[in-house]
């Protein structure tokens, strides 16, 4: 697979022309991340509404009957209950980690063992959150599956 890429500052938009054989699995991925950009939450901070980019979430949590929304710099807050956040982001890199959050895989640094089989994570802001056991699988799969799809390209 031959890939080029040019910055071009004239640019109105940012766009991305993708010509191919044949569709295979590698391909098919290429689409799910371009359309996974641009995919934004409506939550508000301040006594005002922001557009947040789904890829700039670290992880959300269920605090007060309020969705939180972390990300590297900021704290949104959204009506939304948890489980309309993972339905409308069901296949955007998220995972529940407990009963009372998602995590963005792509936005977790390490994961360590921790006490009575639950698993710690570190973020890429350097926040530590605690990964329920019950759940613990399901995020280890998870890695191990992006860990694969990087290997394989």
């Amino acid at each position: 697979m031959k890939l080029t890429a040019r910055r071009n500052p004239q640019l109105d938009n940012d766009y991305i022309d993708i010509q191919y054989r044949e569709l295979t699995p590698a391909i098919n991925k290429i689409f799910e991340i371009c359309n996974e950009s641009g995919t934004v939450l409506l939550c508000e901070k301040d006594d005002s509404t922001h557009k947040v980019d789904v890829n700039d979430v670290l992880y959300i949590e269920w605090v007060d009957n309020r969705s939180c929304i972390y990300t590297r710099d900021d704290v949104y807050t959204v009506a939304s209950s948890l489980t309309q956040l993972e339905e409308s982001l069901n296949n955007k890199h998220f995972i529940r980690i407990s009963k009372m959050a998602l995590v963005n895989i792509y936005k977790i640094r390490s994961v360590s063992n921790g006490l009575n089989f639950r698993l710690n994570a570190e973020m890429m802001n350097g926040e530590k959150i605690t990964i329920n056991r019950h759940y613990r699988g399901a995020l280890l799969n998870a890695i191990d599956e992006l860990a694969n799809n990087k290997e394989s390209k």
